[in-house]
């Protein structure tokens, strides 16, 4: 019996890898768009309220969110330095263009950690489907150990 390909969660959820990352970045659960993810603004849920999706599906979860937060802030640290430098060149004020600099680095860490942790579940839920027994099933769209459609009454 040939083994079947594993139904990727978009189609498992009937939710597009967009509109998960797009609720990834506005704090709300991926899977099923619940706005309780964090029960402090630092501190993501082991799981969501509502359709019961573990946020950190293997260990070591954090280091991914930990590198996107980190690719995002040099990205736009870097983006300030160079867009800083064009607008004002020939003459750059150094020490204003340093303070932007130095702001960017320090603050958007901080202010992208949340979305950063639920970005990052959207990431993972792009690239590894969802397995049985991870999410609740009523939010299962398509069987995906039969690749039907489930949940049709």
């Amino acid at each position: 019996m040939p083994v079947r390909p594993p139904v990727q969660t978009s189609t498992q959820l009937g939710v597009s890898n967009t509109k998960m990352l797009w609720r990834g970045l506005i704090r709300r659960c991926p899977a099923c768009g619940c706005s309780d993810t964090h029960s402090s603004y630092a501190t993501m849920r082991d799981e969501c309220p509502e359709c019961s999706l573990k946020f950190e599906r293997i260990f070591g979860h954090s280091i991914g969110y930990i590198g996107l937060n980190t690719v995002v802030t040099f990205s736009v640290t870097f983006m300030v330095l160079l867009v800083g430098s064009i607008l004002t060149r020939p003459d750059i004020p150094v020490v204003p263009l340093a303070i932007a600099t130095v702001l960017s680095a320090v603050v958007l860490p901080a202010l992208f950690l949340p979305s950063a942790h639920t970005m990052w579940t959207a990431i993972d839920l792009a690239i590894r489907p969802l397995a049985p027994g991870e999410i609740d099933p009523r939010f299962i769209k398509v069987d995906p150990v039969a690749g039907e459609w489930a949940n049709e009454s």
